[in-house]
């Protein structure tokens, strides 16, 4: 039987969760995709208040685009599992690097399904905003996340360098 999983908007509640949530990261070295600025910001409430800034045109930072922040949660024990953060349109380093949609499965809970779950949850999403097709990114050497993205309906589309990164990307988009 397979586990029920929400995705939640982060809030008062979820930031002793992000902070465990970083601090996984932090320690196993892993990318944080899809967590917003997770890797500089150490306190949740920052973080809280600064995806919260994504969430509309007054307070949106500049350069920037409106974007959701999701958290993963296990319904059985509450656990953030994962993070994804949905962008609501693409400016130009989105349409040529990293897409509209960003994820991650904390280390200690990856192999489970939970990626290609959240990745459907969050499709429903972008349904729901009036997107068409979304676009997500992964690096070439990522072959789970590429396995996630196909899971759901992801078209190869071109391979990128991204520059900030030095790192090849494979690019997909996926219609919804």
């Amino acid at each position: 039987m397979e586990e029920t999983l929400f995705l939640l908007r982060p809030d008062e509640s979820s930031i002793a969760q992000y902070e465990d949530y970083r601090r996984e990261f932090l320690e196993s070295g892993d990318s944080m995709d899809g967590t917003g600025p997770m890797r500089r910001i150490e306190s949740g409430r920052d973080w809280l208040a600064h995806v919260r800034s994504y969430e509309s045109p007054d307070t949106l930072p500049a350069g920037k685009v409106l974007a959701t922040q999701y958290l993963l949660v296990r319904e059985s024990d509450g656990k953030l599992l994962g993070m994804l953060q949905l962008r609501h349109y693409l400016n130009d380093y989105l349409a040529r690097i990293a897409g509209h949609i960003g994820y991650s499965v904390r280390p200690s809970e990856r192999r489970r399904g939970y990626a290609r779950r959240m990745l459907a949850m969050a499709l429903d999403e972008a349904r729901a905003l009036g997107l068409e097709r979304v676009m997500i990114s992964c690096s070439v050497d990522n072959e789970a996340s590429r396995r996630t993205i196909l899971a759901n309906g992801g078209v190869f589309h071109s391979t990128v360098w991204d520059e900030d990164d030095e790192e090849m990307l494979e690019r997909y988009w996926i219609e919804l």
